[in-house]
């Protein structure tokens, strides 16, 4: 979720409303303009069980079975469920109101707290490098040529100038040394970071210093030369570790 620009300007709640006309007729676009309400719903689920949890009065479990008594065992016919039910259950189970995380984490579009309440209760969040196409903000198809899919929002790739449909046939870098060879053929992402000079290589360990080439594109039949600075920093991957028992794990449900 975090590598979907779209997060930033459409809620949980519109992405849900709008799935038929966004998330379900996809186009290259579609990471920058909407989110995933399965992805993102289930990281709003997993905020509200883990600060249901740490209040100590109910869990998520103990909401959606009242719910659903609530809303189809106790009705006859059944009535289907609202937001309104679902504040409701909050407010009598959980012994407040959570109208405001409801409103930050489904109809907001502000980061969601996930690594605060992961690490209160126990989980350590491990951050590990994305892969060279997350770090430089598209996605594409690597199969004997580089076929640029999406340009994700904000990244290096829009930066410079890419498309969807551009097809990276090659980059030129700066010498190493009088007479060095400077234009590459590539097939992949790693080709392209292989033909980095070894000097900027080196800099990538100061994090000031960027990583610059000039990449060499064919798109709608006409050869483009984009120049295409790298960055420093990424959205990371995440991996998930059991911490050191401190005693916060007593509130989980299998402990």
């Amino acid at each position: 979720m975090r590598n979907s620009p779209g997060r930033r300007i459409h809620s949980v709640a519109q992405a849900s409303f709008e799935a038929w006309t966004k998330y379900y007729r996809p186009d290259a676009n579609t990471p920058n303009t909407t989110v995933s309400y399965y992805t993102k719903g289930a990281l709003v689920g997993l905020c509200l069980d883990l600060t249901l949890r740490r209040e100590g009065k109910t869990t998520l479990d103990a909401v959606v079975r009242a719910l659903y008594e609530r809303c189809y065992a106790a009705s006859n016919p059944p009535t289907g469920m609202t937001e309104h039910d679902v504040r409701a259950v909050l407010q009598d189970l959980g012994g407040r109101s959570f109208a405001r995380e409801i409103a930050a984490w489904v109809h907001g579009t502000d980061e969601l707290p996930v690594e605060t309440l992961l690490q209160e209760a126990g989980i350590d969040l491990l951050k590990r490098d994305a892969d060279l196409g997350r770090q430089w903000g598209l996605r594409c198809k690597e199969d004997g040529s580089i076929l640029v899919q999406a340009v994700f929002r904000g990244g290096a790739a829009e930066v410079a100038g890419f498309a969807p449909g551009d097809e990276w046939l090659g980059v030129e870098v700066e010498p190493t040394f009088p007479g060095a060879h400077t234009a590459w053929r590539v097939r992949s992402l790693a080709d392209v970071k292989a033909c980095l000079p070894p000097a900027a290589a080196q800099d990538k360990k100061d994090k000031k210093t960027p990583q610059r080439l000039t990449a060499l594109v064919a798109r709608d039949r006409r050869l483009l030369r984009l120049n295409l600075e790298l960055p420093a920093k990424a959205e990371p991957h995440w991996k998930l570790q059991i911490a050191a028992d401190d005693g916060t794990r007593k509130n989980w449900p299998w402990a």
